[in-house]
């Protein structure tokens, strides 16, 4: 298990644990510790390595964890600091096509991060390909602003090194400082996550700004619109923004996207999948769905994880008639474009019925300037029924106030016949999980009253900020 600072320290100890023929574990240093922790037992580490700060933080929530048999940090590992260590007589290890080389943890967006199992011919799969196809010259200079913990940190970390591309890893993954650090290595080749690049693209950004750059490569969730015609915009004339909806359980982006300053084609589209990979749709008994009809997003692939450590009947949940189902709400068109609308845990049913979220999210970044980024849930209202309920973020300085906002919001979405919202609150930070991701279900939580309460009560919850749609009509729960 290794635990740290975001950095290339990850891609260091994945190498070195490897060839000693151990799994490694990877942590996000950010992590809440009692979360790490009780994700340390699930998978039932036998070791924990871990910088001096995080060690402090963390040992007091493992101290009964009785399958750990050490915890290590660079300062008491008095044997490597002297090099006074035999390896073993297998070293380096040669792993089986099906061996585990790795463990990686889900976003935890949903619930407990889950311990997802990476397998040696799985995981380099998508390396063989990328290392043919990866656009890149001797020229190149790469940007690397991923989570250096997730798995998808760890494979950018194997194709730059495989492809000798110099490369700038970044521990601080905001967007201002992703923009100053591109334009000092005049990066060529920029990769990170949706939430970094909003973050990037929320910054007053010229055109051109980051002429360097010719190609954005994002993984994870699917971008939105404006934050990918803000960037292709900043960059080189003719740079691209590469979108591939991912997942750890996925092992990489399997649906291929490419948008320039010419592209046209949005709305939530995804890409077409990879030629090695089979995507349908699916309804909740596990049957076929035709074009247009939304239902679950379902993927064969060779790059599949095996699953899920020590959690065999999650594993095998996962599966319907054969597809390993992300999780994903999409649909398709019958030209095989897949256009991804929400995740199924965030879906809300409203009394016009299930409404998707993304496109929502997707309206309001297109039509108001105003909006860095924004994000929606759904709570209880009435009936069993639930509300819209809307968080936004400004650029900065932008002086509006939330009634105005959501007055010219719900004009939008009456206009496009989409659900109003009964709750706008503006707000400068929401809660994220240790990827950056932002946390709907905790939001969830925190405003699960929030279209039940009187107005007065609100700031004694310390909400300021906010605004219900006009004239006020506060919803009471009969």
């Amino acid at each position: 298990m290794f635990s740290s600072d975001l950095g290339i320290g990850y891609f260091i100890h994945y190498l070195a644990l490897n060839n000693l023929g151990a799994i490694p574990v990877l942590v996000n240093g950010r992590m809440d510790p009692d979360i790490a922790a009780d994700f340390i037992r699930r998978v039932g580490a036998i070791g924990l390595y871990s910088d001096q700060k995080h060690l402090d933080t963390i040992s007091g929530y493992v101290k009964t964890n009785d399958s750990l048999k050490f915890i290590a940090t660079d300062v008491n590992n008095t044997a490597v600091q002297s090099s006074e260590i035999e390896l073993p007589q297998w070293y380096p290890y040669s792993p089986t096509d099906s061996h585990p080389i790795m463990i990686c943890h889900s976003s935890g967006t949903t619930g407990k991060p889950k311990p997802v199992i990476f397998g040696h011919q799985q995981f380099f799969f998508g390396k063989r390909i990328r290392l043919l196809n990866f656009p890149a010259s001797q020229s190149d200079k790469f940007l690397f602003a991923l989570p250096s913990s997730h798995s998808a940190g760890i494979s950018y970390f194997m194709t730059v090194t495989l492809l000798g591309l110099p490369t700038m890893v970044l521990s601080d993954l905001s967007g201002n400082n992703a923009i100053t650090q591109a334009e000092e290595l005049k990066a060529t080749i920029v990769a990170a996550f949706p939430q970094t690049y909003a973050d990037m693209a929320s910054q007053a950004l010229e055109k051109d700004q980051l002429s360097s750059v010719k190609m954005w490569i994002n993984t994870g969730d699917a971008a939105h619109e404006a934050h990918i015609r803000t960037l292709v915009n900043a960059g080189n004339s003719k740079s691209v923004f590469i979108d591939g909806l991912g997942a750890s359980e996925l092992g990489m982006a399997l649906f291929n996207k490419v948008s320039s300053r010419q592209t046209s084609l949005y709305n939530r589209y995804m890409g077409k999948p990879r030629s090695f990979v089979k995507a349908v749709v699916l309804d909740e008994e596990g049957n076929l769905l035709p074009p247009y009809q939304v239902g679950f997003l379902g993927i064969k692939s060779p790059t599949i994880t095996p699953g899920y450590w020590n959690d065999s009947n999650r594993t095998l949940k996962s599966y319907k008639q054969g597809y390993w189902i992300s999780g994903d709400l999409a649909y398709y068109d019958q030209d095989n474009k897949f256009f991804h609308v929400d995740r199924a845990v965030d879906a809300i049913q409203c009394a016009s019925g299930l409404v998707n979220t993304l496109p929502i999210e997707e309206l309001i970044l297109k039509n108001n300037s105003a909006v860095a980024d924004c994000t929606i849930i759904g709570v209880p209202k009435e009936k069993g029924l639930d509300g819209l309920v809307a968080f936004i973020k400004l650029k900065a300085p932008v002086n509006i106030t939330a009634s105005a906002l959501i007055t010219a919001i719900n004009k939008q979405l009456l206009d496009n016949k989409f659900e109003s919202l009964y709750f706008l609150e503006i707000v400068s930070n929401l809660p994220v999980g240790s990827t950056g991701k932002v946390l709907k279900r905790k939001l969830r939580e925190q405003y699960q009253d929030i279209l039940i309460c009187a107005e007065h009560n609100l700031e004694s919850k310390g909400l300021h900020d906010f605004a219900y749609p006009q004239p006020t009509k506060v919803p009471v729960r009969s």
